[in-house]
């Protein structure tokens, strides 16, 4: 299984056990709701017997504040069956409590009965005497039915303890440790690829059949991307007069490709494990949460795990892109930019929606380019969403604009913001893999930049940028001959 694969299976089991774990905060949040719903149930029973007993001392009938004591006691059983869902009362007939809904529709019915004589009595066609024996009635019958409502109840909110917490416990158990053996694995492979990276050639390792041995997925296809193309290199000038020094030059490229891919498997191994530990470590307060029964903290916790989750999500997909930029593996066809930017807009939704920024692109072309669609599209997104990201908060006319056009036989692609620029200190940094100059405001992997440069010199362009606090523009200029 690679890299994002169990990456994508983390997140499914943290989906589910936070599902889980809310439903049983939930549920059992419920059963104290219960219980203060009988509560009140008593109090307006309370309320009502003073009124009626008042009526017996031939005091003045208030038929105001009976019916609304009679109103108010109806709303708690109705509010009890709005609570009680479809799988509520599957449980609760299965352990034999579903008389407390039946209480609750009879208490609905005598209330209903209740305020039928309250009508009658006002428009006098019951007399005082038969009003009194119709209210002491529905009295017995509500106190009644508060007497045995609390027996069910009890039993059912005692099952949902007893079954979904040690459910929850179990499914949170079994998720640390595949969590944590998931981790393992993948922290394994990375180790195992930067050891294999950082061997020497006295070390008399057969780097081919290690490769194959110890690295599989995305590692491997990124390091076949690096290895594919110093080969290339090389076979391209081995019958050269100068093949020597080319060789050494080669050589010298080779081990910094290595020690590249030695970097970025470390920063990938303490990125990937940064969110999984902090998630593994959250895990552990839910559990203690419910235990306490905290269930709005166990709620937040469960929602920051989801959160990490979504982070390593991002990160692998952005790996993934990384890896395969090098590797032509996508039919050239003819590039509409048009619609690039109408599909780009819509997946930027969510950066655009509360985002001042006014996005302008215009596409000139004199003559049709043929090529790979999804470099242009990830090309032009990157740069792009950057500008949309980082735009000067205090300009009152944010913009970014991208402009494609074509001249003297290249395709000139130029991207200009006027947000808050890249500092001065770290413009030689920006493709760099993992670069990230405004922590307070990026929230990506930072390997959106790197990705754009693997994608121009795939194609055999150039890319540059000018920046300043007042704003920043990316020129990339690609030969023609490469989009035919």
């Amino acid at each position: 299984m690679n890299i994002s694969n169990k990456l994508m299976l983390i997140v499914l089991l943290t989906t589910f056990e936070i599902s889980i774990t809310v439903f049983s905060a939930f549920e059992i949040a419920k059963g104290a709701k219960f219980h203060q719903l009988n509560f009140l149930h008593l109090k307006y029973i309370n309320q009502l017997t003073k009124s009626v007993r008042k009526i017996a001392s031939d005091a003045p009938v208030d038929i105001q504040t009976i019916e609304s004591d009679i109103l108010a006691i109806k709303q708690q059983p109705i509010d009890c069956l709005n609570e009680i869902n479809h799988l509520n009362r599957i449980i609760m007939k299965v352990i034999k409590t579903d008389q407390a809904i039946t209480i609750c529709e009879d208490d609905i019915k005598i209330a209903d009965s209740a305020l039928l004589l309250v009508q009658q009595y006002k428009n006098d066609r019951l007399n005082k005497d038969d009003f009194l024996i119709g209210m002491n009635a529905a009295l017995d019958g509500f106190n009644q039915h508060s007497e045995v409502f609390e027996e069910p109840i009890r039993k059912t909110v005692s099952f949902i303890l007893m079954t979904l917490i040690p459910l929850v416990l179990i499914i949170s158990l079994f998720n640390i440790i595949f969590i944590s053996y998931l981790s393992r694995t993948i922290s394994s492979s990375i180790r195992n690829l930067t050891k294999l990276l950082l061997s020497k050639p006295e070390d008399n390792i057969n780097l081919d059949d290690e490769l194959d041995k110890k690295t599989s997925g995305e590692l491997k296809a990124l390091v076949i991307a690096a290895r594919h193309r110093i080969k290339s290199e090389i076979l391209n000038i081995e019958n050269s007069l100068e093949l020597k020094a080319i060789v050494n030059s080669q050589t010298a490229s080779l081990q910094q490709a290595n020690d590249e891919l030695a970097q970025f498997a470390y920063r990938a191994s303490h990125d990937l494990k940064s969110p999984l530990s902090g998630a593994k470590s959250l895990a552990q307060f839910v559990i203690q949460d419910i235990k306490a029964g905290d269930t709005e903290e166990a709620s937040n916790n469960a929602r920051i795990i989801y959160q990490q989750m979504e982070k390593l999500e991002t990160l692998v997909v952005d790996i993934l892109l990384l890896a395969k930029a090098e590797i032509g593996n996508e039919e050239k066809d003819f590039i509409d930019f048009e619609q690039i930017f109408i599909d780009m807009k819509e997946r930027l939704t969510w950066l655009m929606k509360d985002n001042p920024c006014t996005l302008n692109t215009s596409v000139n072309l004199s003559t049709p380019i043929r090529s790979e669609k999804a470099r242009f599209a990830q090309i032009i997104e990157n740069l792009i969403s950057n500008g949309l990201k980082y735009y000067d908060k205090d300009n009152a006319s944010p913009f970014v604009n991208c402009d494609i056009h074509d001249e003297l036989q290249k395709l000139i692609i130029i991207v200009t913001d006027n947000g808050i620029g890249i500092p001065k200190k770290h413009q030689s940094e920006v493709f760099d893999m993992f670069k990230r100059f405004h922590v307070e405001t990026s929230s990506g992997s930072g390997l959106g930049m790197a990705l754009v440069k693997k994608h121009v010199e795939y194609l055999n362009g150039e890319i540059s940028l000018q920046s300043s606090n007042k704003g920043t523009t990316f020129k990339i200029i690609i030969p023609m001959d490469t989009l035919k």
